[in-house]
């Protein structure tokens, strides 16, 4: 069984990001997972061009990528990582409080200020293990988009 979660990306701000992500539940449903603050998106969806990045400043594009827990060396631990990611490396879904702990990584949290997140293991270590578990019997995919899922 496959796990397919969607960043949906809804506030763009002069440096930064804000969505949230959701889970896709059995009955096809989507479940909301927690916030996300990612770093200043630099180009529309599908629009993507290796020159619109900032290295440590811009947001993964928009689309659709491969999931999987992996060993970071960074962390020093089991990781939720993006693969797949045009003219991106070593993306790591984790903690933080704002577009400051992204160096291009989506940052994740169960609690949100205004345009920061509490710097909240609980998201990061519940997407990763939710990850570990399902990689055994499927794929692990994320949509990022700034749509709702359906």
């Amino acid at each position: 069984m496959n796990l397919e979660i969607w960043l949906h990306r809804k506030i763009l701000n002069e440096n930064s990001t804000e969505g949230n992500m959701y889970i896709q539940q059995p009955d096809n449903s989507w479940k909301w997972f927690c916030h996300v603050i990612e770093d200043k998106v630099r180009a529309a969806p599908g629009d993507w061009k290796a020159a619109a990045k900032i290295y440590g400043k811009t947001a993964i594009p928009y689309g659709r990528y491969k999931v999987l827990s992996t060993w970071s060396g960074r962390f020093k631990r089991l990781l939720t990582g993006i693969f797949g990611v045009p003219d991106f490396e070593g993306i790591r879904i984790h903690n933080g409080t704002s577009e400051l702990s992204s160096h291009g990584c989506p940052i994740v949290s169960y609690k949100a200020g205004a345009g920061t997140l509490v710097n909240d293991r609980g998201a990061m270590n519940d997407l990763n293990t939710l990850v570990l578990d399902r990689q055994k019997m499927g794929d692990c995919w994320i949509t990022i988009s700034d749509q709702q899922p359906i």
